[in-house]
């Protein structure tokens, strides 16, 4: 008796052909990671100097004397998703070692003009050990993701993932629901306050957003004053943090949802994400301030923010994707405008010059930095995205239309 794998006249199914695509995702990661790279190699950006020193001496300069494996191992490892990402964003036109050359080369070009540009700033001292360092991560993060590239890109789990759960103009999305966690490392006075720039970059005696409120809460400028000089004030300063702790959340999530598939886990991710962010957040801290409380700034009025926003996003996933999206612009306009004009907490464990301690004074400003422009970045998507929903609409409507004729 033959049996069925012995059977002469057994067809087998052809193998669909593997199908090479590209990432868009990986590219919108590249395009982030290279401006914080910028950003972390030239922070401040100010007090450039002329010293009449070559932007390429520090490559014919000596060793310098002190070294440390912190410095050598945070070089390295600042570089290695460089790599990784260029050799991503180069599939599938350039593969394998191919790949791996030409991260090498885009890696050795950013460091080294970074580090020429750093002759010019004198609180940065530029370094031929920080550049080979640099060019060493780049390498190894490029060496270690050229074998993953077609299996992570093509066929592999997370482009399931990524296909399953999201839309597919949801990249830009993504790459700021992954930078999202990171805007928390660096101590803030309010929980989730993010875009503050307006406050720190325009402030005046009389702060344009400040006068366009004052009609609806007269009492907003004087407010931090009478919170400082009367206890039962932190009543009124914990209820401003929740109110703004949980409009940042919903909005954030709201954004989130936005770029999801209908049948997507959403609240499960959403959660995982807020998790994540927390813990990353605690890590920061401890890592910083070893000598504070681990969730010392965890306050009351975060706590109730996060429970209050966690539960109206419940109910907010159920409404259409249109509603979700225009919720979610709101809430972020609005928690932009709350952190440009709210007053600094007085019980805050992170105000005034102690933004700027700790041990990774630049890592915080990076933080500090993301977590300006993240909220815009948020409501320009959302804003794209709201047009596409009207378009996509008017031209569903017109299709009915042309049927029903």
């Amino acid at each position: 008796m033959t049996g069925p794998s012995q059977d002469p006249h057994r067809t087998v199914a052809p193998t669909a052909p593997l199908v090479r695509q590209a990432s868009p995702l990986s590219r919108v990661g590249l395009l982030c990671f290279v401006a914080l790279v910028v950003y972390a190699s030239l922070y401040p950006f100010s007090g450039w100097t002329d010293t009449g020193v070559s932007p390429l001496a520090y490559l014919r300069a000596p060793l310098p004397r002190y070294i440390t494996n912190f410095d050598l191992i945070t070089n390295v490892l600042g570089y290695a998703p460089l790599g990784a990402l260029l050799v991503l964003s180069l599939h599938p036109r350039i593969r394998g070692i191919f790949a791996v050359l030409l991260a090498v080369l885009a890696g050795a070009l950013l460091a080294g003009t970074l580090e020429a540009l750093q002759t010019w700033l004198p609180n940065r001292i530029p370094s031929n050990v920080d550049l080979g360092t640099n060019v060493l991560g780049t390498f190894v993060g490029a060496l270690l993701m050229a074998p993953f590239a077609s299996r992570l890109i093509d066929r592999g789990p997370l482009r399931t993932l990524r296909h399953t759960w999201f839309e597919p103009e949801s990249s830009f999305a993504i790459a700021l629901l992954f930078l999202w966690p990171f805007t928390q490392v660096a101590p803030q006075e309010y929980l989730f306050g993010l875009g503050g720039a307006l406050r720190d970059w325009l402030l005046t005696p009389e702060p344009v957003l400040v006068d366009m409120l004052r009609g609806v809460y007269p009492d907003i400028v004087t407010l931090h004053e009478r919170i400082q000089m009367r206890p039962e004030g932190l009543d009124q300063q914990e209820l401003l943090e929740a109110l703004l702790t949980a409009s940042s959340w919903l909005g954030t999530a709201l954004m989130a949802s936005v770029a999801m598939r209908r049948g997507a886990p959403m609240l499960r991710i959403l959660m995982g994400i807020l998790a994540a962010t927390l813990l990353i957040k605690a890590g920061a801290s401890e890592l910083q301030y070893p000598n504070e409380a681990l969730w010392g700034w965890f306050s009351d009025g975060a706590r109730l923010g996060l429970v209050c926003g966690s539960l109206l996003l419940v109910l907010a996933l159920r409404l259409h994707r249109g509603a979700r999206g225009l919720l979610a612009m709101v809430l972020l306009i609005g928690v932009i405008i709350m952190t440009n004009v709210l007053p600094p907490n007085p019980y805050s464990w992170a105000s005034g010059q102690s933004w700027w301690l700790g041990r990774y004074i630049h890592f915080n400003g990076l933080s500090r930095w993301l977590g300006f422009i993240w909220p815009f970045l948020a409501a320009c998507y959302l804003a794209w995205r709201l047009e596409q929903y009207g378009l996509q609409r008017r031209r569903i409507r017109a299709a009915r239309r042309s049927r029903a004729h």
